[in-house]
């Protein structure tokens, strides 16, 4: 835990590398002192269809799964983190943003083999 998975419109492939865009989230997730490096998993999903009310439909968004327990000052700061990092390596990308969703502890299994 967590899993980051970051949606993005597939129109910014031609502006940066999603594996670096992964690489400095892994980065800035590992210096917010929250996760074992270990833990953290991250993926990227492309989406082509995409409309907004903005000029420039092309989007960053961070969904951060994390198990519950922390608290919103807590998730606040790694939403910031994600951000505001992202956002200072990555000015061509007018929307960065990112939110946290808390997993159950009680109900979450997993396997390792």
């Amino acid at each position: 835990m967590p899993h980051c998975i970051v949606e993005y419109s597939q129109d910014l492939s031609e502006q940066i590398t999603i594996s670096e865009v992964l690489a400095k989230a892994f980065n800035l997730l590992k210096n917010s002192g929250e996760f074992e490096p270990a833990a953290i998993k991250l993926r990227a999903i492309a989406y082509q269809d995409v409309l907004s009310g903005l000029d420039d439909h092309s989007f960053l968004h961070l969904r951060l799964h994390i198990l519950s327990g922390r608290t919103t000052e807590q998730k606040l700061a790694l939403t910031t983190a994600l951000v505001e990092g992202l956002g200072a390596e990555l000015p061509m990308v007018k929307s960065i943003s990112a939110e946290v969703l808390d997993i159950q502890r009680e109900s979450y299994i997993k396997r390792i083999s």
